[in-house]
């Protein structure tokens, strides 16, 4: 069982570690903005960019495509 101790630390070291990854993609047939927009983003020629804050490239991806599908 965690502690709150251990929770804690958990999510400082995650803060710690976090990066901002640039994810680049075409718009989805269809994209519409729905709501709040967590990113930085620009789109350009049909294409996206945005700059997502995690811990890894792929965690910045997923979380982009998680958001992008609720936009569709």
């Amino acid at each position: 069982m965690s502690t709150a101790k251990d929770i804690c630390d958990h999510f400082i070291n995650r803060a710690k570690h976090l990066q901002e990854f640039v994810v680049t993609t075409s718009v989805p047939a269809g994209f519409r903005f729905n709501g709040l927009v967590p990113f930085d983003m620009q789109i350009k020629d049909e294409e996206i960019e945005a700059k997502v804050w995690a811990i890894s490239f792929e965690e910045a991806v997923g979380r982009f495509d998680e958001w992008i599908s609720t936009c569709n």
